[in-house]
């Protein structure tokens, strides 16, 4: 019994009543879930709630091994953000019923990984005496630590397509493509204009041909999705960068609202 009421209310040595609240209440549901998908053998969507589970102990491992303190705002969210895109976004389709589910998500995760990327220079400028980064490259670093991270989730999302036979990369229809494969000299850019129809041929097991038909164009494979992901990362990594810009600027005594999410030293 000891062990399942850890299970439930495991969460960081900072965490205040809701956040630890909001920990019992997430992982109930998952693991409700998880009961469900057990019982009917869906596989694939088990395996994605066992690493919900997983998620939701980051925060505590963060804290324990970098010896940092998350604050509860940002702890909050993190987990709000992990349930979002495994749990309401891949299995509850919300991607597919909420065109703006995902660019929301993305452009989130930027302004977070952000507020990590300006943590870890912060508490190593603050911390050394042979360095002292001005704001401008506190900023900088912060940038692109974040558009780093957004680069690593494009590479989880296109190895979960590839190997796990997943749809993270969503497909969008488009009405033109441009390509020098279907130009007669392979070099010269060749323009298909007002797609109108896309038909598919592929072939059964037992050797019969099977048409696909996709309607109102051609299918992009995530290609469109993936680079409009990393623009709206873009925009919250810049968004935070500006405002860490201004609070470092500031002797670190305006703007203070920028404290809520960035993880500082252990006391």
């Amino acid at each position: 019994m000891n062990h399942l009421k850890t299970f439930f209310t495991n969460s960081t040595k900072t965490a205040g009543r809701i956040t630890n609240g909001i920990y019992i209440l997430l992982r109930i549901i998952v693991v409700v879930m998880l009961a469900d998908q057990l019982w009917n053998q869906h596989w694939g969507n088990t395996l994605l709630l066992l690493l919900t589970l997983v998620l939701f102990e980051i925060p505590y491992f963060l804290e324990k091994i970098l010896k940092i303190q998350i604050p509860n705002m940002l702890e909050i969210i993190l987990l709000s953000f992990i349930f979002s895109s495994t749990v309401l976004g891949e299995l509850s389709d919300f991607y597919g019923y909420f065109s703006i589910w995902d660019t929301v998500l993305h452009g989130l995760s930027g302004f977070l990984a952000g507020g990590v990327g300006f943590s870890l220079v912060y508490l190593l400028n603050k911390n050394t005496r042979t360095m002292n980064l001005t704001p401008l490259l506190l900023a900088l670093v912060s940038f692109c630590f974040s558009m780093t991270v957004g680069v690593m989730w494009e590479f989880v999302e296109f190895s979960a397509d590839r190997f796990l036979q997943f749809d993270m990369q969503k497909d969008s229809i488009v009405q033109q493509i441009n390509s020098v494969k279907l130009s007669e000299d392979g070099n010269t850019v060749y323009s298909v204009e007002d797609i109108t129809r896309t038909v598919i041929e592929s072939q059964t097991e037992n050797g019969k041909t099977k048409k696909t038909v996709i309607e109102n164009g051609y299918l992009d494979i995530g290609v469109i999705d993936t680079m409009k992901d990393l623009f709206v990362n873009f925009i919250g990594a810049v968004v935070f960068s500006i405002f860490g810009y201004l609070y470092s600027l500031n002797d670190y005594k305006k703007f203070t609202f920028i404290r809520n999410f960035i993880p500082r030293k252990a006391k």
